[in-house]
């Protein structure tokens, strides 16, 4: 990552705060900055404490730029949506981008009274409980969240109680069990068996699985990522890989190699995986299209196989999908130009979603 220019340590000094260069090499940007400065002072302004508390909480935060510690883990909260989401050291932080086509997917399910909602990879729990909150009342969604690591899994409990507490989420939620997490890991050839789902019962499936490849991680993550966050969360590990040898697909697509044959198997009415960037949102597209990743083997469950129901109905989503684009609507061409996907909203290519033609 190149170095900034102290001309820009000058301009944040000068047009933002005092404090401005102490967080700039973490944000890198001005606007960055300005907004992580503006939600300090809002966290510490709403802290019911003594001065001296407060104080410690600039403090801590404004070192930041030296250690490079993720300001959520140092505040220990993350806002997304109407709730607000606990953070800790070893699980990943939710993003915006996350947010943003979670609740655009929200806007596309027809009324109904009942839900069956399964979230892989589920990291704090953001992405179900979001869900949960943006249903309509009178919709009542049985959800899970599935992670490999418990320490994720204990948190995203947390956070379940936590919005509760807040009145963010009605008590019935955890009371009556409609969001439940538990821990699983998504390879295992017990897993598939340990759902319970029959084919056709599942109303969405929905994963931010670990898409970024160990070159990658190495060279063009943020150093506060790679310093703090977890890279299971981030990255597929070695037991992941070796399930893949036989798929033909890239390292960093492993995981939704297998999320396409579990989705084979489970047939849900809805599927939507994030991904890092428009490049591999068309060639998750195309695992889509192809109906799975390529070569014979894999995790041998035959899902991948019974894809077509979906093969025609693919959406690539960028950062803001609610955002209709100007002019021709854009596309890419997948599967050697055979087949056209649509492209919406604005933004880095952020999502592949589709759906049973029968939807």
């Amino acid at each position: 990552m190149p170095r900034l220019p102290p001309s820009l340590f000058w301009t944040a000094r000068k047009q933002i705060s005092p404090f401005a260069p102490l967080l700039l090499p973490v944000c890198r940007t001005l606007d960055s900055t300005a907004n992580e400065l503006r939600w300090i002072k809002e966290h510490v302004n709403s802290t019911p404490s003594p001065v001296p508390r407060k104080l410690r909480i600039w403090q801590d935060c404004l070192k930041r730029g030296e250690r490079g510690m993720p300001l959520q883990y140092i505040l220990g909260t993350q806002p997304f949506g109407p709730l607000e989401i606990l953070c800790r050291p070893g699980v990943l932080i939710p993003r915006p981008e996350t947010e943003s086509i979670i609740t655009h997917l929200t806007t596309l399910l027809p009324p109904t009274p009942t839900l069956k909602i399964l979230d892989l990879c589920t990291g704090t729990g953001c992405i179900p409980l979001l869900l949960s909150s943006l249903l309509p009342p009178t919709t009542k969604a049985q959800t899970t969240g599935i992670d490999i690591s418990p320490l994720a899994i204990s948190l995203s409990r947390q956070n379940l109680l936590h919005n509760i507490s807040l009145s963010h989420l009605p008590p019935s939620t955890s009371q009556q069990q409609q969001i439940t997490f538990t821990q699983s890991d998504i390879f295992s050839p017990l897993f598939l068996p340990s759902l319970p789902y029959s084919p056709g019962e599942l109303d969405i499936l929905v994963s931010n699985p670990p898409y970024i490849s160990p070159h990658g991680f190495n060279t063009t993550t943020e150093r506060s990522v790679r310093l703090f966050e977890p890279k299971l969360a981030l990255v597929p590990d070695a037991a992941s890989l070796s399930w893949s040898k036989g798929y033909s697909c890239r390292p960093e697509d492993v995981f939704y190699a297998r999320l396409l044959e579990i989705a084979g198997v489970l047939q849900p009415k809805r599927v939507l995986f994030e991904v890092g960037d428009l490049d591999q949102a068309a060639r998750v597209a195309e695992m889509v299209v192809r109906g799975g990743g390529e070569g014979e083997g894999g995790g041998g469950g035959g899902g991948e196989r019974e894809l077509k129901a979906y093969a025609g109905t693919v959406e690539i989503w960028r950062d803001d999908p609610d955002v209709e684009s100007e002019g021709e609507k854009e596309s890419v061409w997948v599967d050697g130009g055979k087949v056209r996907v649509g492209v919406k909203g604005r933004g880095n290519g952020r999502g592949v979603y589709f759906w049973r033609k029968d939807q």
